[in-house]
């Protein structure tokens, strides 16, 4: 055996020995609840999470929801996509991970077959409670929820909401418009958006590049990720972004002048996905239990009542919170969101986001 293949069977062996210790008091409080399928009777997974309020959600109700039904342990590790995709592919053949939960974009642009294995679609009991455009029988992994992303605003200096993607370029609005840095999916698929508003496409995105540089003297600031920009919402520097309903909500019941609308030219998608690793450490048959805790009826009903992140699985009620923004139930809200073309973006992503850079630095 080699020294690297020692070093990864300690990292995971560490891995195990802390986090599991870690959740031990938790499963035993799920112990007396657990209903054990009857294809996963105990065992140990160890699975990725996106941080901030995923990996919360996912300790509190997750995590609980797979112990209870298979009398196994999770343990989290939480990463940002483009890290865990580089531990996966640092040791493929002894992976760290058994599940990861990968952003969209990042998931679409890896080489899956080296490093995932297609959903045993057929042991997913929720499988077919998704609803019917996140069902396929040739899946590498299933969309856990669907992130809608429109205009956050000050609410206590913008009096009349926005209701265009066009409003963040009013004169009014003159140095009071944040962008995140291309870098992130929600400016990626604003520009998307802006292409096809003046006439360009998922590839033709040179429209949106001119619009860019009018935008410019209404740009307060181009920052580095989502916790950036909401520093500036909370210190009273900006008026408009672009944002995704869950955050904002979220926000909002931290006290934040915050507010959220869907324009009129529809919003667009970003879809958090979970997949298996080839060759996990746990068995496929722990790994899909996990992944079918996810897509649940019961974990997608808390996901969106308390994240307010919308679920995948058709039966999951819409909250009024959720319904007062975007419509009653699942089927009509998806009709105003945009999925973004990732294998196209991700063709051009490295210089789209040079393009972004020097239009904004002008």
């Amino acid at each position: 055996m080699s020294n690297r293949r020692m070093l990864v069977m300690s990292r995971r062996v560490m891995l195990g020995t802390s986090l599991f210790a870690g959740a031990s008091l938790l499963l035993k409080a799920c112990a007396n609840n657990a209903t054990t399928n009857p294809a996963t009777t105990g065992g140990k997974l160890i699975a990725t999470t996106l941080p901030g309020s995923w990996e919360q959600f996912n300790r509190t109700v997750l995590v609980p929801k797979f112990a209870a039904d298979t009398n196994a342990e999770a343990a989290l590790v939480p990463l940002v996509s483009a890290d865990q995709v580089a531990k996966l592919q640092a040791s493929p053949n002894n992976p760290p991970f058994d599940v990861l939960s990968l952003d969209s974009g990042v998931f679409e642009g890896v080489p899956k077959e080296k490093l995932f294995q297609k959903l045993p679609i057929a042991q997913l009991q929720n499988y077919n409670e998704l609803a019917p455009q996140f069902q396929t029988q040739d899946a590498w992994g299933a969309l856990i929820g669907v992130q809608a992303v429109g205009i956050a605003y000050n609410p206590q200096t913008v009096k009349t909401p926005p209701s265009s993607w066009q409003d963040l370029w009013s004169s009014q609005y003159k140095g009071r418009v944040a962008l995140m840095a291309m870098r992130n999916n929600h400016t990626i698929g604003f520009m998307q958006k802006i292409a096809k508003i003046h006439g360009g496409s998922s590839e033709n995105l040179e429209p949106a590049f001119a619009a860019l540089a009018e935008l410019t003297p209404n740009l307060t600031g181009v920052v580095a990720n989502a916790g950036a920009l909401i520093t500036l919402f909370q210190q009273g520097e900006v008026d408009l972004a672009p944002h995704d309903l869950n955050s904002v909500k979220l926000l909002q019941s931290k006290g934040v002048d915050i507010d959220w609308v869907m324009p009129q030219e529809g919003g667009f998608a970003l879809t958090p996905i979970m997949t298996i690793v080839q060759n996990p450490t746990a068995s496929v048959e722990l790994a899909t239990a996990y992944v079918d805790a996810a897509i649940s009826t019961d974990v997608q009903t808390q996901m969106t009542q308390t994240n307010y992140v919308l679920p995948t699985n058709r039966n999951v009620p819409i909250p009024e919170a959720i319904a007062q923004k975007l419509g009653n139930n699942l089927e009509e809200i998806l009709t105003k969101l945009e999925f973004l073309d990732w294998g196209t973006i991700n063709k051009h992503r490295t210089a789209w986001i040079e393009q972004f850079d020097q239009t904004v630095q002008a």
